[in-house]
């Protein structure tokens, strides 16, 4: 799915009730999270209206037209940094004839499976849906994206998307396959799930429990799931249970993802009342595992990137 994502006016507005020091820092930081968007360009695209954003003033008596047009005057009296980041906001924008008011109302509503619509919002647009507002923070596009990915699924590339917008989960190539069992109703219950791995997870590994079956289970409490999540399967299980990974060496490692969240309801629920028994069978992760290409995969989070060993039907 493409997303096409605006940078409005009314977003950019100077705000008085922000001091210098916010500002500045929400705005090296939005430069930051459209570096991070733009890797992913051919299915990403920003777009502003330059003539209706020229004016807007956005910090002390400087407009926009000032920082793009008039970058070396402005590092006179702001930090250069700001300066050069609002020019690299927009830089990778292209221009747009839409109005914020056709934006708003025309196009953000507008969405099916191959495109939806976002706004780039440096400041919060009132009475703009929070699902369409891409907040400074890239927790704001991951969330936007998500949003989608689970609203209209595709099944050929359902599990390519996930990688980009789960970045710290690496996804056993079988889930291409496996998922698309149960993808057609628990597309939005898979992604919520996801969300718990690649979002929260993270914070457990530092927290005391008496076991790991307490510390799934309080995950999956706090984080308010429909089934407790479970540490241990039966020993049977283990064969159906164990995968191979490329390891650092590009020898394969074969490792038993036991731990497992249940996917108990549907996206139709509660008019389809039935319990269902799908997993996504997980390991907390290694120190390095390569991709089917040979190519590192960066980990983000501590002693490598979460597994996904199976997204399916009960093993």
């Amino acid at each position: 799915m493409e997303a096409n994502l605006y940078i409005i006016a009314e977003s950019f507005q100077n705000n008085p009730s922000l001091t210098t020091n916010e500002i500045e820092e929400k705005a090296k930081r939005l430069a930051e999270d459209i570096r991070v968007i733009n890797k992913h360009s051919d299915s990403n695209k920003l777009f502003t209206n330059f003539t209706a954003i020229y004016p807007i003033v956005f910090h002390s008596t400087f407009t926009i037209e000032d920082f793009l047009c008039r970058p070396l005057e402005v590092k006179k009296i702001l930090d250069r940094d700001v300066v050069d980041s609002l020019q690299n906001i927009f830089q990778k924008a292209a221009n747009t004839t839409f109005t914020s008011d056709e934006i708003i109302e025309i196009l953000l509503p507008l969405h099916d499976k191959t495109v939806c619509h976002g706004l780039i919002a440096f400041h919060k647009v009132a009475e703009v849906p929070e699902e369409v507002q891409l907040i400074y923070g890239i927790d704001s596009w991951y969330k936007f994206r998500r949003y989608f990915l689970g609203l209209y699924p595709e099944a050929d590339t359902f599990i390519a998307e996930c990688t980009v917008y789960f970045p710290n989960l690496f996804f056993h190539e079988r889930n291409k396959d496996t998922v698309l069992d149960i993808l057609g109703d628990f597309s939005n219950s898979i992604v919520k799930h996801l969300a718990v791995l690649n979002d929260v997870l993270y914070y457990y590994k530092d927290r005391t429990f008496d076991n790991e079956s307490v510390k799934y289970q309080t995950l999956t409490g706090e984080c308010h799931l429909e089934a407790k999540a479970a540490s241990k399967d039966n020993n049977a299980a283990k064969d159906n249970l164990t995968f191979d990974f490329i390891n650092k060496n590009k020898n394969v490692d074969k490792i038993t993802c036991y731990p497992h969240l249940r996917l108990c309801r549907s996206d139709n629920y509660p008019r389809d009342s039935n319990y269902y028994q799908n997993r996504i069978y997980f390991h907390e992760g290694i120190n390095t595992i390569f991709d089917e290409n040979g190519d590192e995969k960066v980990c983000e989070i501590q002693n490598g990137k979460i597994l996904i060993g199976h997204i399916g039907v009960h093993l």
